[in-house]
């Protein structure tokens, strides 16, 4: 069983955020993205502070598990550290759970934000403290774009993390970016962008749920393991990798999710956008949901295409058609929690 949700305090301009990388060695594989995101999320008005492994790389990681670990502890144990953002995502963050100070975690609710691999970070801690966290954008990925951060990105972000109030309905983006990041890196200059297609409804329907946004991939890291969230009765939120990641690993995933009984009985199933392959994942989705009746829609801004929202986890939404609304209050005021 879930605990209550933990509500961190809202984040705002002049707090300070811990950049930590958890994962893959992201900052050392692309110092001057990282250095720009930096200088973006300073100029949006925040402090930043890092730890040792943030800039660190051993082999495949930033550090070892107990490393990271120890950094992650910190930053929550740290009264002055208002939010934590992962730089990158990667495929090692389950190698953190057993090391976390669940304890320190629960006692210090503090705003984190990070999406593709962190799905393994946010999942564990919603399912052992309730900790409302953050799925949403990535210092290397998103605050360290070319020219600056998508306004999109960064309205949703400053608008979710400061929410004392329900957020209410999560708005169409308009554009998509349809440009990898190396070739704009190369040129140095934004990525291109293109008129959105319209969100797409599978099965119409309006539903009900705590909202659960999820990397497919990286969610199964949990399947079997003390930190198994059960995910019955969500609003899912379906986030596919980009990198290689093909329609018949989605149809894997899915199948070994289900049987595990972490995503049985939804309460309604969105698709975010796919980096490629759009028509062959909503096959593969419409395949895994024909026997039910839940609400199924796709093409939902999030995931691994940009620009990205920000999404709490555990919160109560509502899927109306195409709609999604985010229904109650994701942080909350400082003098209500344990970091005055």
């Amino acid at each position: 069983m879930t605990p209550r949700r933990l509500l961190a305090p809202a984040l705002r301009p002049g707090d300070t955020i811990a950049v930590l990388t958890l994962s893959s060695p992201g900052p050392a594989q692309y110092p001057e993205v990282y250095a720009r995101g930096l200088r973006h999320l300073a100029a949006l008005g925040y402090r930043t502070v890092t730890a040792p492994t943030t800039l660190g790389r051993s082999g495949w990681t930033s550090g070892t598990p107990e490393q990271r670990a120890a950094d992650l502890n910190a930053a929550f144990a740290d009264p002055a550290i208002r939010g934590i953002v992962t730089t990158i995502g990667g495929n090692h963050t389950a190698q953190l759970l057993p090391h976390l100070d669940l304890d320190t975690i629960a006692a210090n609710p503090t705003v984190l934000c990070g999406y593709s691999d962190t799905t393994v970070l946010h999942h564990a801690l919603r399912q052992t403290t309730g900790l409302v966290s953050f799925y949403g954008p990535a210092l290397i990925p998103q605050w360290g774009e070319h020219d600056q951060p998508f306004p999109y990105t960064v309205d949703r972000f400053r608008t979710v993390t400061s929410a004392t109030a329900a957020p209410g309905p999560v708005p169409p983006s308009g554009y998509v970016v349809h440009e990898d990041h190396a070739s704009a890196q190369a040129a140095q200059r934004p990525r291109l962008t293109r008129r959105a297609p319209p969100r797409r409804i599978v099965r119409p329907g309006r539903a009900r749920g705590p909202l659960a946004p999820f990397c497919l991939p990286s969610l199964r890291h949990l399947a079997g393991t003390p930190w198994q969230p059960d995910l019955t009765g969500h609003v899912l939120l379906i986030d596919i990798p980009d990198q290689g990641y093909r329609p018949e690993d989605a149809d894997a995933d899915l199948t070994h999710l289900h049987q595990a009984g972490i995503t049985a009985a939804p309460a309604a199933v969105i698709l975010l956008r796919t980096p490629d392959n759009a028509d062959a994942f909503e096959d593969v989705l419409a395949h895994h949901t024909r026997t039910g009746h839940c609400p199924v829609i796709t093409g939902v801004e999030g995931g691994h295409v940009d620009p990205l929202p920000t999404y709490p986890i555990g919160v109560t939404a509502t899927v109306t058609d195409t709609g999604l609304s985010l229904d109650e209050a994701p942080t909350t005021s400082r003098k209500e929690t344990s970091h005055g």
